[in-house]
């Protein structure tokens, strides 16, 4: 029985550490959040931004055909070359049940808390996406802009569509070797062994080149380029 009071003061206190949720800077109560459960999981579709300034970072979570993906990509300071650089995690096992997002990674919930007088959607998760929360700490993150929006280029889609050969058919063969190789090039790919792709992409004031393993970072939609290279293989030269 001595043992008994300790134990309890300790799940006391942690309990109560997590009921604090931090948004930004500011520190939200559990009782201004309410479950969010929606109809389909292409409802929770969308990108979390999560933190401030430099410690910020987005959750980008993709429904599509049935598949979920879920990634992150926060910054730091890298020192060769002396330049900010993006660094990005795709997170494994992704699924949703019950109003919850569960990988190998990160789980959390899907919530709605108000704004400025504006209901908001967002997630909530245990494991800090940005560096402003304690380990202790949930940390929620507000769902921004659409995901075309938020992948640079001009074919954005082949990151967050499944694509199938009836909708690859109006492009060109130029047009599919670009798509798929841009895919690459969001995450700094360099294409040393390719001169025109790499002076195509350096001209793209989102390009940054970097040293990166996609194998990685690409997610399981981005990994589906086989259906872009046979479309690529029956495509028309442009004109």
């Amino acid at each position: 029985m001595r043992f008994s009071l300790p134990c309890l003061s300790l799940r006391l206190f942690i309990l109560a550490s997590y009921t604090q949720t931090v948004f930004g800077t500011e520190i939200i109560p559990a009782s201004a959040f309410t479950k969010w459960v929606a109809a389909t999981h292409k409802a929770y579709e969308g990108v979390y931004h999560f933190g401030e300034s430099e410690a910020e970072s987005d959750f980008t979570l993709v429904v599509s055909e049935g598949v979920i993906t879920a990634q992150t990509r926060s910054g730091e300071w890298g020192t060769k070359p002396e330049r900010w650089r993006k660094v990005y995690q795709t997170l494994t096992n992704g699924r949703i049940a019950g109003g919850k997002f569960y990988s190998k990674e990160k789980e959390g919930d899907f919530v709605t808390f108000s704004r400025e007088g504006k209901k908001t959607y967002g997630l909530r998760i245990g494991k800090p996406g940005s560096s402003l929360a304690d380990k202790e700490q949930l940390e929620v993150g507000a769902r921004t802009g659409s995901l075309a929006s938020y992948y640079d280029g001009d074919y954005s889609q082949a990151s967050y569509k499944m694509l199938k050969p009836a909708g690859l058919s109006k492009y060109n063969k130029q047009h599919l070797l670009l798509m798929r190789n841009e895919v690459y090039a969001r995450y700094g790919y360099a294409f040393s062994k390719n001169e025109k792709l790499r002076l195509y992409f350096t001209k793209k004031e989102w390009y940054q080149a970097e040293k990166v393993a996609l194998d990685l970072v690409l997610t399981p939609i981005e990994k589906n380029l086989l259906t872009i290279q046979a479309a690529e293989a029956q495509a028309a030269l442009p004109k």
